[in-house]
């Protein structure tokens, strides 16, 4: 009985959620769109960098893999970091959708190209970095796509962001029952785009990631060793006037490859590499609010 009164109370709680977020996308959308981005952004600055949600991660965080960085640096990268965080949801929410995809560009489309001309499928191994929601345009570039998501508590959200996600035909997978739809996904020759910088917590392998342990989850390598399926890292880099350029790297490919566990860590390092110079080039783009290194612990000592 208790259960069921908790259950309704949950189901309220969510659908109040969805309706205060709906009625706030819906006002800042009748804003002209620097106006609406403006805003979008400061709020970030507000809630994030002056009152200091997640901040206190993404410092510790951030002084730990540039210990060398002064005070003023650190404090300059944070700001800039919940800037941009308000300018990609702005970029999701708030711009019109025809500017939106007419202010997506692609840089070095000729390792996408290569990458499909496998027949095999394509992993696009990309990161929380910049614009990573972006990718919904990616079925009218020519490339057919899926995303692989985690369903959010608030189920009326969580199904107003997938709408979002697919509205130009990008297709959903379910992390928790994915891999029969990844697998079929490869089959049509598509894009399944995967999340590398995810803390894969006790079960994962543990590895470096920007110089500290972390755990990292091994299905990408599997996936890439069974299936003989290109890796593509790919990213969506954000520029200050709210444009996005998705930028592609030389696709990390082993079909001579077996697929054995001594290979794993192995490709995960290539993809790794790739993963942390772009982050290393962009600092103030990822998601340092992200606990990371949560498994290892190694941000608390």
């Amino acid at each position: 009985m208790a259960s069921n009164k908790n259950s309704a109370l949950l189901r309220i709680q969510n659908r109040i959620e969805y309706i205060l977020i709906r009625v706030l996308v819906g006002s800042l959308r009748l804003l002209p769109w620097c106006m609406a981005k403006a805003i979008s952004q400061g709020l970030f600055v507000l809630i994030g960098y002056h009152i200091g949600v997640r901040r206190k991660v993404a410092e510790t965080q951030m002084r730990k893999v540039y210990p060398d960085w002064q005070g003023s640096q650190i404090r300059k990268t944070l700001k800039q970091l919940y800037r941009n965080m308000g300018l990609s949801i702005a970029t999701i929410y708030l711009i019109p959708e025809k500017r939106f995809i007419q202010n997506c560009t692609v840089v070095n489309r000729q390792y996408v190209d290569e990458a499909y001309s496998h027949g095999k499928g394509v992993i696009l191994a990309t990161a929380h970095l910049g614009n990573w929601e972006a990718a919904r345009v990616f079925p009218l570039q020519e490339m057919p796509t899926s995303v692989i998501v985690r369903q959010q508590r608030n189920i009326y959200f969580d199904r107003f962001n997938n709408a979002i996600r697919s509205k130009h035909g990008v297709g959903m997978i379910d992390m928790k029952r994915g891999l029969r739809d990844i697998v079929a996904a490869f089959r049509k020759n598509e894009m399944v785009a995967i999340l590398m910088d995810q803390n894969a917590g006790k079960s994962g392998l543990i590895m470096d990631f920007l110089g500290f342990p972390a755990s990292h989850w091994l299905g990408v390598a599997k996936l890439s060793l069974r299936y003989k399926v290109p890796i593509l890292p790919g990213f969506a880099l954000l520029n200050p006037d709210g444009t996005t350029e998705f930028t592609f790297q030389p696709i990390i490919y082993h079909p001579d490859w077996e697929d054995d566990e001594s290979f794993y860590p192995v490709l995960l390092k290539e993809v790794n590499e790739v993963i942390e110079r772009f982050i290393h080039q962009y600092p103030s783009q990822w998601f340092w609010v992200h606990k990371r290194w949560k498994a290892t612990g190694v941000m608390n000592k």
